[in-house]
């Protein structure tokens, strides 16, 4: 019986990998969740280097180095199922997602959000934003980054998640920066040492109910608190480019996340 379910567990496993392969890579990544009598474990498939079957041992190998074994007779299902976002590799020790939150295309700005904050909505002020109350600003950490606070992270789940400000300080300093437009809208395209790019839309900022910048401005939250400032964070923003810049908290920016 259970050289039985080895066999059927081989079988699905490369059925699974072999329509991965065949698969667009426009469609996004694909997760392969492995469920075991220990619990579930979720692997990106192009983060995979290879799978093996020995000795009862069914084990993933990372292209990161390491390995997960799973021992066959305890594992009770696998399902592979897609994530629908871009991962970019740009280079850098983290992968940029294609387009910002919100957003079908690269070029769509996608919503805005305050810092902490996982809906957008109409109008950016002190007064409505969630973690202000009574002349002070709530405390939610100094990183958000994986948390749920972070709108990255509750909106698209799995490994996606806002950026760190070293992770954004990264793509400043190592990536060549040129001004750029896709169909039509203004931004700038983000080249990274290995020759990828994503494409940052000018979505501007909101402050208020006045959208600002909107075609001229970039404003990209960090998941990182300004200890010094708590009533601000860390952002990217087409002024600077550089990781240095901190905004008012309940500012309405864009979010492009990471994993």
């Amino acid at each position: 019986m259970v050289a039985k379910r080895i066999i059927v567990l081989r079988l699905i496993l490369v059925l699974l990998l072999l329509c991965c392969v065949g698969a667009s890579a426009q469609q996004g990544s694909f997760t392969l969740t492995v469920q075991s009598d220990e619990g579930s474990r979720l692997f990106y498939t192009d983060e995979i280097e290879y799978i093996d079957f020995a000795e009862g041992t069914m084990t993933i190998h990372p292209k990161t180095g390491g390995q997960q074994p799973f021992m066959k007779a305890d594992v009770q299902w696998v399902s592979l199922d897609t994530d629908e976002h871009e991962a970019v590799d740009l280079g850098l020790s983290v992968k940029w997602a294609a387009c910002n939150v919100g957003a079908d295309a690269p070029q769509d700005y996608g919503w805005l959000f305050a810092w902490g904050e996982v809906e957008p909505k109409a109008s950016y002020t002190e007064d409505n934003y969630t973690y202000y109350s009574q002349y002070e600003y709530e405390y939610i950490g100094t990183n958000i980054c994986g948390t749920n606070y972070d709108v990255a992270h509750k909106t698209w789940g799995l490994k996606w998640r806002l950026p760190t400000r070293s992770e954004v300080s990264e793509l400043t300093t190592r990536c060549t920066w040129t001004a750029d437009e896709v169909e039509g809208v203004a931004g700038y395209r983000v080249t990274g040492p290995n020759g990828r790019s994503i494409f940052l839309p000018s979505a501007g900022y909101q402050d208020g109910t006045d959208h600002k910048e909107a075609g001229t401005g970039g404003y990209y939250w960090t998941g990182t608190l300004n200890r010094d400032m708590p009533s601000s964070a860390f952002n990217i923003n087409f002024r600077g480019y550089d990781a240095d810049w901190t905004a008012s908290r309940v500012y309405g920016f864009s979010v492009r996340p990471v994993r």
